[in-house]
């Protein structure tokens, strides 16, 4: 597209002064915006012109009636527009004005053939010098575009006005196109004296603003490596206690523990130096923030468990699909947090909230907000006392700080006066796509009713946005006395749930006195029964009966919008009998292009069985160079990575995103990891770039058809 104006000097590229300048324009240009047609409709209404051409003048009114409601869109949504793509905006903008300023020439052009230099004609003149001076100050910094505008808005009137001949028209003709040239020229003088004064004191700001970072490091350098450096004289001391010890029951056990120690204690003191020393490196890559999220929640599951803790997630539906930073260290810094949330602690709720704000159009701040609070329906928690224990400082969190610190973010530990403990990290990260996706969901259960029952408030809230989002009518509990009543009444009141969403606490017997009683009310046989529970509550929980047979289906924690997504569609798929296939062919339920990517002849036969199945719905390629080509050439939409045969996946999917960022795609290409073997490779996946994982042995119940299917959705 036609650009009015190209950044060339720091100050222009300078996203801040940019918006300053930008939101100062639309400043004026609201003003002149609603005085411009005011002072039209006056001046021509009640004159000469409107009388003599009636059908002209409304047919004027008309046009620069919505080209006005065109610009005032723009400059009253400025808010709202602007942040999401400052440059989009700004040519929108100029575009539209232009489209003004044409008009406007027409205007005075149709008022000067009409009535020559008599009657209201000279009065809209004099309006038109005035209102084109004052856009001069408005529309200064952007001198290209400035030029264009008065020159279609006054140049057609003057020239139309010379050539009438009379002296008048002459005169005014003339000292028109005279004050065209002089305005040009002031406005390019403005124009330079603008920039150069921003330059300079751009210039001045940014050394003074150097002076002060360095200092800031320097003391924040200070105050980090006194407290790394009495805590690795903690670390030390603790160390040398366990090897001084006489008595050693296992020593197998007891030399794995010390190693591991070292090791934690090695891997901290490198990346401290790093930090220190501005020596460690971030990667640059494109990776799934939403699903890694999830992951690394997930990971601690199972030791929440065994210390009775619930946890959660909440990601904010402002947070993009896909972010472009260091996503190993990103995971380093929220495990960290995790991690010294769940120390020397049981019996509470944990509830991480993931938000972003986008300040420009591919730029913003990750906002991960780790928040502990002790649960009002239990008595004690933290240890004898009534207030919670804070968590200990350690290595691993002064290493975080100093991550957060190359990020352009911080960490901040917030402890609450009787019940709450929270570490907020904040960083600069760009948006990896140019769309920044942010519909990650289909509104296909409209008109479905759900009964949402949790016994902390603050998650019910949380988890009722993301049932809004599927297009569900939301019904919510605390309690599974009142659940059963309210499932109970919607059936007497003709407006069946027809599906309930309960998560299960640890050790909470209840749940299973609940789970009978609905069992032997006749009106909910049919109702689907979802259950919110880690892996080891599942197994329990289908050995005392409460399995698909009998309508209970079973969602992992933490339970995020794909998850809840995904078990909804697997059920409802399976009321529906035109969705039945035979087993021996498994057709992908999207006409989709998928690529899958392998290592030449060493495609496992498990794998391959798979594939085969799907018949012609893939492509298998056994070089990445023939899979780039593919994607070049916009023959793909899905890729599938075999990652048991690549030890490189992070360089493939690096491979693939540089392919994409050549043709300038506006949105990525979902690129999914596939496993069949036992290997583990799924802890590391969404740090390695990939956007989602099947691991077709240690989760059978996420299948290739299904995530295909999910984010064909998503293209």
């Amino acid at each position: 597209m036609f650009s009015f104006f190209l950044p060339t000097s720091k100050v222009q590229k300078d996203r801040h002064i940019m918006r300053e300048t930008d939101a100062r324009m639309a400043k004026y240009s609201r003003r002149g915006l609603i005085v411009n047609f005011l002072a039209f409709l006056v001046i021509l209404f009640s004159g000469r012109f409107f009388e003599e051409n009636h059908d002209l003048m409304i047919f004027l009114t008309i046009g620069l009636l919505l080209i006005t409601l065109l610009r005032g869109f723009l400059l009253f949504r400025f808010e709202h527009l602007y942040p999401r793509a400052p440059a989009k905006w700004r040519n929108r903008y100029f575009v539209a004005t232009l489209l003004g300023g044409i008009w406007w020439g027409i205007i005075l052009s149709s008022v000067t053939l009409k009535l020559g230099m008599q009657g209201e004609a000279p009065l809209f003149w004099i309006y038109t010098v005035i209102f084109f001076s004052t856009t001069a100050h408005a529309f200064a910094p952007y001198q290209k575009f400035l030029a264009y505008y008065q020159f279609v808005g006054q140049v057609p009137a003057g020239i139309i006005a010379i050539s009438l001949g009379d002296l008048n028209s002459v005169l005014y003709g003339v000292m028109l196109l005279v004050f065209y040239l002089v305005l040009t020229h002031q406005c390019r003088l403005i124009s330079e004296n603008y920039w150069e004064k921003l330059e300079a004191t751009y210039a001045l700001a940014r050394k003074t603003q150097s002076i002060e970072e360095e200092k800031r490091d320097t003391r924040a350098n200070v105050k980090l490596n006194a407290e790394f450096m009495n805590l690795l004289h903690s670390d030390i001391d603790r160390i040398l206690s366990h090897v001084s010890i006489k008595t050693i029951h296992d020593p197998n056990v007891f030399k794995e523990r010390i190693q591991s120690e070292l090791s934690d204690l090695y891997g901290n003191i490198r990346d401290f130096h790093g930090v220190l020393s501005k020596e460690l490196d971030l990667r640059d890559s494109v990776f799934n923030i939403r699903h890694e999220i999830q992951h690394l929640v997930a990971e601690f599951i199972d030791d929440a468990e065994r210390k009775d803790i619930q946890i959660e997630t909440a990601l904010s539906p402002n947070l993009p699909l896909r972010l472009k930073g260091d996503a190993s260290r990103l995971a380093q810094v929220i495990r960290t947090l995790l991690d010294m949330t769940l120390t020397s602690i049981e019996k509470c709720i944990i509830l991480v909230e993931v938000e972003f704000l986008r300040e420009y159009e591919t730029a913003g701040e990750l906002y991960v907000t780790v928040t502990r609070t002790q649960d009002k329906n239990k008595k004690r928690f933290f240890a004898d006392d009534s207030a919670p224990i804070a968590p200990e400082a350690s290595l691993s969190l002064v290493v975080a700080k100093g991550l957060a610190e190359l990020m352009n973010g911080s960490i901040e530990v917030n402890e609450g006066v009787t019940e709450e403990h929270q570490f907020r990290f904040n960083a600069k990260i760009d948006i990896a796509e140019i769309a920044g996706q942010l519909d990650f969901h289909k509104d296909s259960f409209s008109g479905h009713n759900v009964l949402l029952m949790h016994n902390s408030p603050r998650i019910v809230d949380l988890k009722r946005q993301e049932l809004d989002a599927l297009g569900f009518n939301v019904f919510t509990e605390t309690q599974y006395k009142r659940a059963l009543q309210t499932l109970q009444n919607s059936y007497k009141y003709q407006n069946p749930i027809e599906s309930l969403i309960f998560y299960l606490e640890p050790d909470n017997q209840s749940v299973v006195a609940f789970c009978e009683a609905i069992l032997e009310i006749p009106e909910l046989k049919f109702t689907h029964k979802i259950v919110a529970a880690t892996r080891k509550q599942q197994i329990i929980m289908r050995k005392n009966g409460f399995d698909e047979n009998n309508g209970f289906f079973y969602v992992d924690k933490p339970t995020g919008l794909f998850e809840l997504e995904s078990i909804f569609h697997q059920i409802y798929k399976q009321g529906d009998a035109s969705e039945k296939q035979d087993d021996s062919t498994l057709l992908l339920p999207f006409n989709v292009q998928t690529a899958v990517l392998t290592a030449p002849g060493k495609m496992d036969q498990k794998l391959e069985s798979t594939l085969e199945k799907l018949g012609d719905s893939l492509t298998v390629y056994d070089a990445l160079p023939n899979l780039i080509n593919k994607i070049k050439d916009d023959e793909c939409q899905i890729v599938i990575i075999d990652s048991d045969n690549f030890d490189n996946i992070a360089e493939v999917v690096r491979e693939i995103r540089s392919a994409e960022k050549s043709l300038k795609k506006e949105t990525l290409l979902p690129v999914i990891g596939l496993s069949v073997t036992e290997k583990d490779v799924e802890n590391s996946a969404y740090e390695l770039g990939l956007d989602d994982f099947i691991d077709l042995v240690h989760n059978p119940k996420k299948t290739l058809v299904n995530t295909i299917g999910y984010w064909a959705t998503l293209i």
